[in-house]
């Protein structure tokens, strides 16, 4: 197959509201879901594919969805669907650090968000939603400082090591990495891996919201290519302990991309899959922005 032929594959997978596909699988129940997270990550793994009027067309459709992720009473603040657009069983959640990380960076490298504009976002909507106070009851890796998960106040809120590590990108990418939050979340991180060693158990409770640690290590090499040098040496330990399998461009290709915390409802995507398979042959190893 051509270059044409393999691009066409996985536009094909596109929505007409510009979203890409992924399935939920929770229990016996799977049913087909629309949502920011996996679209942003496409346009992330087609970030290198050579421009061209189908690409293109994609992409603005794409970014038009992602724009509709946006928070309607909180500038600059993403969820992972549009408002309303959740399946039944799944309660209105709030925008969170996550979809919003992934997003903007997005949203900024395509040109829909000013640097400036962006810069205030994230400030604006990142930075009051941290962790001042470790528990009591804590993993040793747990650092004070790092970003919660969802952009709310009050309880339940989730440290995860995947999400500060898209943050990390973001703040890279926005040469903002000398606020408050981005040494911590790069601390917690390295700390965390070599915790974890070569247990798969301790591992898999870095990440509440990543089943699979072949996500964890996409989104630190995300965080690098966007300019994150800090996460060379966590990327290192990951490489060291066994983390990551050698000569393998799709590493998470048929695994889980993201899921409820710990337990519940799963997400995978044939059509994230295929993007990253196809975009990993595009992909400058100089891991510039």
């Amino acid at each position: 197959m051509t270059a044409d032929d393999l691009l066409k594959l996985v536009l094909d997978f596109q929505g007409p509201t510009g979203a890409f596909p992924s399935t939920i699988s929770s229990g016996n129940r799977k049913c087909c879901d629309w949502n920011g997270f996996i679209t942003a990550q496409v346009l992330r793994a087609l970030r290198a594919v050579p421009e061209s009027d189908p690409l293109n067309d994609a992409r603005r459709l794409s970014l038009d969805f992602l724009m509709s992720c946006e928070s309607l009473d909180r500038s600059g603040a993403f969820h992972f669907w549009p408002k309303g657009t959740q399946p039944g069983w799944i309660p209105d959640l709030p925008p969170d650090a996550d979809d919003t990380s992934v997003i903007l960076v997005e949203m900024v490298r395509n040109k829909r968000i000013d640097l400036d504009a962006a810069r205030e976002m994230a400030c604006t909507v990142l930075l009051q939603y941290r962790l001042m106070k470790v528990p009591e009851i804590a993993p040793p890796w747990i650092r004070r400082g790092t970003f919660l998960t969802w952009l709310r106040p009050g309880p339940f809120n989730i440290v995860d090591c995947c999400v500060n590590a898209n943050v990390i990108a973001l703040l890279s990418y926005l040469g903002l990495e000398g606020i408050p939050g981005f040494e911590e979340a790069c601390e917690m991180i390295e700390v965390g891996i070599r915790w974890a060693g070569e247990s798969d158990f301790k591992a898999r409770s870095l990440t509440a919201f990543y089943p699979h640690p072949a996500e964890f290590a996409y989104a630190i090499e995300h965080a690098i290519e966007c300019g994150a040098n800090r996460l060379e040496e966590s990327l290192s330990i990951m490489k060291d302990f066994g983390w990551l399998p050698d000569n393998d461009d799709n590493r998470s290709e048929g695994k889980p991309i993201c899921g409820n915390a710990y337990e519940g409802d799963v997400w995978f995507s044939e059509a994230l899959d295929a993007a990253r398979k196809f975009g990993g042959r595009f992909t400058n190893p100089a891991r510039t922005k």
